[in-house]
């Protein structure tokens, strides 16, 4: 996971400086990120926010948030993913909002 964070991160054309300035982390820590091939999904949402890219696909969240072992997800599952989803964007889009008041 470790080596997709790293090439979206130089395919964007951001410095590692920056973003470890925004992660609030050193330059090293960056590095350890990118060597670690079992990077925590966490961190990996935070490069995403930085970088306004998708870095994992769906089926990579649904499997290792709500199904760790790989089995096939039922429909309640899958509904369930998809409303916390809808909801956290909801909840950021509202504190957007109250921040450009």
């Amino acid at each position: 996971m470790g080596h997709t964070v790293e090439n979206a991160v130089r395919s964007s054309g951001m410095s590692i400086t920056a973003i470890s300035y925004k992660l609030n982390v050193s330059r090293k820590t960056i590095y350890n990120y990118f060597d670690d091939p079992e990077l925590d999904l966490k961190i990996v949402q935070r490069f995403e926010k930085i970088l306004h890219t998708s870095i994992i696909s769906k089926d990579q969240l649904m499997v290792n948030y709500d199904n760790p072992e790989g089995m096939p997800l039922t429909a309640e599952k899958e509904a369930a993913y998809w409303r916390a989803k809808y909801i956290d964007l909801l909840e950021r889009y509202t504190q957007l909002l109250e921040n450009h008041k």
